[in-house]
C-alpha cells in the first residue's frame, strides 16, 4: 500500500474503549483515513471494527505479540 510521504502507527491492543477518540483527534490533523495504520495487536474485543469504522488500514495479529512486534508489523506495511 502507497502512504505517500508518511502515514501514523498505532499499535493497540484491548483499545475498543478509546481507540475513536484518538483516531479522531489523530485524524483532525489533516491526516487522510488511508494515512493511519492501526495494528490490532490480537485483541479480544472490537478494537479492529472501531479502527475501521474511523477509516483507518488495520492490521491485524491472530494472537498478542507484543507493542515492538504490532509497530514491525505497521512499519513493514
Amino acid at each position: 500500500m502507497n502512504f505517500g510521504d508518511y502515514a501514523v502507527v498505532i499499535p493497540a491492543y484491548r483499545a475498543a474503549g478509546t481507540l475513536a477518540h484518538a483516531l479522531d483527534s489523530v485524524m483532525a490533523q489533516s491526516l487522510a483515513p488511508g494515512q493511519v495504520v492501526v495494528v490490532d495487536d490480537g485483541s479480544p474485543d472490537e478494537t479492529a471494527a472501531v479502527a475501521e469504522a474511523a477509516g483507518a488500514v488495520v492490521l491485524r495479529h491472530p494472537v498478542n505479540r507484543g507493542k515492538g512486534a504490532a509497530l514491525e508489523t505497521g512499519f513493514a506495511e
